[in-house]
């Protein structure tokens, strides 16, 4: 736990409190030997600073504080106004020596004292902020703040003794705290000091013997020592006495999963959720933890999928119960009922951007592309970042081949965008207006596209891998392609499509020998479910070009033909037994 979260709430209330600030100021003020007249324009310059400040004046409230410093540069409560004011603008150090300042010439005023400790622990001058809490504590033994501030600065300082020991005072003034018996077993623990842990939390159990939550914390306590048995057995009494204890049916579930009793474990957590004591944000994180387990317990795939009705028929308006139980459908392969699920989110928070690409995702998978156009325009209505939404548009439009309003959508999309903003989708939708721009064979704006992209994301291997393949089928630039796609295959070495883009540039480049090393780690490496006709054209023409197996790239080509390759081309190479080289 690193120390500025926890005392956040000091150094806001203590830096920027303008009540506390003001009744520092009005009431610890210094008079000095002065005359009439010079008094008089002192308080009408600091007032009118006051005032300024106030209104949210700060220029001019700095100015005013500054002449009356004319008049008496030694008042410790115009000192602390425009060291409030240099901190304001960035000056720290400045504000430091006047707050420093102030402490010297007040050293038991409370606000000048908490103020420098919080600008202490700002600069991570830990010590010194230490020097200043201890002599606080002496002159102010009641208030809390002191405790609090001193303990976090303990732990930072890696003295935890000190902390306990500070946390056994403030107990004397709080009594038995909650909060406080918590941080101590922490720090037992810690320390690995078990037997002072358990004393701290038998306080609370004989403070509160009706409330099992903290019977239920010393049972976790002693099965994270491995006193398994000792700690089922004060889960079972506790269960006696309170037999539908929710919180207690969640660490028999891990007792179980410790000696390896799965079904029991999932037993226990499906009673946790059932039972209606517990509250809905517990039962949420329950079944964050669990779902996976839960989910996967084929044998009681009835019964889990009745516990989720149940609680969407109890919390119908939580999203997160729904996302779970369309997280369920979708591992049971109900596609159609967990769109169903994602629809019930949709109408509760349609604003929700996972949900959209969630229900997207589901028909992308079906290749419904007309649904996901339909949804991905319901998602530009609803959401207000949108540029995802006309990504996926864009990508629909160019698989099913509507071109142009595929460039129009991915156009749309790149107004969208402020500076700086998402540059990785930038990349990819660049990217996919190069392919398109290839599509509809104007090269040029297709090369610019692929620049682009590269420009903005030069990691982007989509991009450098076609950009460079489409240089080499038109034979230009193939040093610069050669350099884009050496990228790819040293990031994906076995990446068959890679793998076939840098064979077939040293192919255009004549070196047939390297070219052949590639294409043929390039079919070593398909996958089961890849189209193999490209390649295997390339492997039969690098082949014939070699000049010594003539036969096997006729051969090698009638299998990129037989695969579904079937173009004009290739075919005229296998009808005419190659081609004149």
């Amino acid at each position: 736990m690193k120390l500025n979260n926890q005392i956040i709430y000091f150094l806001l209330f203590t830096l920027f409190s303008c009540n506390s600030i003001k009744h520092a100021t009005l009431e610890n003020k210094v008079t000095h030997a002065l005359s009439e007249e010079d008094q008089r324009e002192f308080y009408f310059h600091f007032y009118e600073g006051l005032r300024l400040r106030e209104e949210g004046q700060f220029a001019e409230a700095y100015e005013s504080f500054l002449k009356s410093s004319k008049i008496d540069s030694t008042d410790t409560g115009l000192i602390v106004e425009i060291a409030f004011m240099q901190l304001a603008s960035g000056k720290k150090e400045e504000a430091l020596k006047g707050l420093q300042q102030a402490v010297l010439a007040e050293p038991d005023n409370w606000w000048y004292n908490t103020n420098l400790i919080s600008l202490y622990i700002q600069d991570k001058k830990y010590e010194d902020a230490i020097t200043i809490g201890e002599s606080l504590l002496k002159k102010y033994p009641e208030k809390e703040y002191t405790y609090n501030v001193l303990i976090q600065l303990y732990k930072e300082t890696k003295e935890p003794s000190k902390a306990i020991a500070l946390y056994q005072k403030l107990e004397r003034i709080t009594g038995i705290n909650e909060r406080i018996i918590f941080d101590k077993i922490r720090l037992y623990l810690a320390d690995n000091n078990i037997k002072k842990a358990h004393a701290e939390i038998d306080k609370l159990v004989q403070k509160f013997p009706k409330d099992n939550r903290y019977r239920i914390l010393k049972g976790d306590m002693l099965m994270q020592q491995g006193k398994l048995e000792e700690a089922y057995t004060l889960y079972q009494s506790i269960l006696e006495n309170d037999p539908q204890n929710p919180l207690v049916f969640v660490s028999l579930s891990d007792y179980y999963k410790v000696v390896n009793n799965h079904e029991k474990a999932l037993e226990y957590i499906m009673l946790a959720l059932q039972n209606g004591q517990l509250d809905m944000t517990s039962k949420l994180e329950i079944l964050g933890q669990h779902i996976e387990n839960i989910i996967k317990a084929d044998g009681k795939i009835e019964e889990t999928e009745k516990l989720f009705k149940l609680l969407i028929e109890r919390y119908p308006l939580e999203e997160e119960v729904h996302g779970y139980y369309a997280a369920f459908l979708q591992y049971l392969k109900r596609t159609e009922e967990a769109a169903l699920a994602y629809e019930s989110m949709l109408n509760i928070n349609p604003n929700n951007q996972q949900t959209w690409l969630n229900l997207i995702q589901i028909y992308f998978d079906k290749k419904d592309y007309d649904t996901v156009n339909s949804i991905t325009n319901r998602a530009i209505e609803a959401t207000d970042d949108k540029i995802i939404f006309y990504f996926y548009k864009g990508i629909t439009l160019e698989i099913t081949e509507q071109y142009e309003e595929a460039l129009n959508t991915h156009t749309t999309a790149l107004t969208l965008f402020k500076p700086g903003e998402k540059t990785e989708l930038k990349s990819d939708i660049y990217a996919h207006l190069g392919d398109i721009y290839m599509k509809l064979e104007k090269t040029e704006d297709a090369y610019l596209a692929y620049e682009e992209s590269v420009t903005i994301n030069p990691n982007n291997l989509i991009a450098l891998n076609n950009f460079a393949y489409y240089l080499s089928i038109e034979k230009k630039e193939l040093q610069k392609a050669e350099r884009m796609s050496a990228k790819t295959v040293e990031k994906e070495p076995r990446n068959s499509t890679y793998l076939d883009t840098y064979a077939w540039i040293f192919y255009q480049q004549g070196n047939y020998s390297l070219a052949k090393f590639y294409i043929e780690r390039a079919i070593d490496n398909m996958k089961n479910d890849q189209t193999p006709g490209v390649i295997l054209e390339h492997y039969g023409d690098i082949l014939w070009m070699l000049g010594d197996h003539d036969a096997r790239a006729i051969e090698t080509w009638k299998k990129a033909f037989d695969s579904g390759h079937q173009t004009d081309e290739l075919k005229a190479k296998i009808e005419n037994k190659g081609w004149n080289r």
